[in-house]
């Protein structure tokens, strides 16, 4: 049976950690995290470098919200739906609905073709729904969510998830 370590510090006062001061508090750490990598644990960095694991400075670049395409997207979105409430094309629960949603989803669609029916803003013929998203300012039709009816929806962009759920419940997507 193998001897335990610590039979080796009996009678030691210290026990392998230096002066009897250390381990009173938090000041014999070298600081948190990564203080001093280029300074007493040098010797840490230089080796976690090699991996690749650890880098030192500035790296990449951030592109201006102003200028992402995400960014534009909403606003788009935004600036449509305001324009619809103030013409009254859309009413507060719709608005807040669609306002409150960036990307649209297919399943979000489902829920609110009803109202945007009444609204005007999606006809009916049957049971089948018709609807243009660049009129609400959507750009991309997205897959999440059940789709339980019928539609035609015209749209610049779908995913295909989007597509094939729109698809299975009979409707079809019409990409421009």
């Amino acid at each position: 049976m193998p001897k335990k370590k610590v039979k080796k510090f009996r009678g030691s006062r210290t026990f392998g950690w230096g002066s009897h001061k250390n381990r009173r508090g938090r000041g014999n750490r070298g600081g948190a995290g990564n203080a001093g990598v280029h300074k007493h644990k040098y010797i840490k960095f230089v080796k976690l470098a090699k991996k690749g694991e650890y880098l030192f400075g500035k790296h990449g670049f951030t592109r201006p919200k102003i200028l992402r395409k995400d960014y534009l997207n909403v606003q788009a979105v935004k600036e449509t739906l305001r324009w619809l409430k103030e013409e009254g094309k859309l009413d507060d629960y719709t608005y807040r609905y669609l306002y409150s949603r960036p990307e649209l989803n297919a399943g979000d669609l489902d829920e609110i073709i009803d109202r945007l029916a009444s609204l005007g803003l999606a006809e009916k013929e049957g049971d089948v729904y018709r609807i243009d998203l660049a009129e609400l300012g959507y750009s991309k039709l997205l897959g999440s969510g059940k789709v339980t009816r019928k539609m035609e929806v015209k749209v610049f962009e779908a995913t295909p998830k989007a597509v094939e759920k729109i698809e299975a419940a009979g409707g079809k997507v019409v990409a421009e």
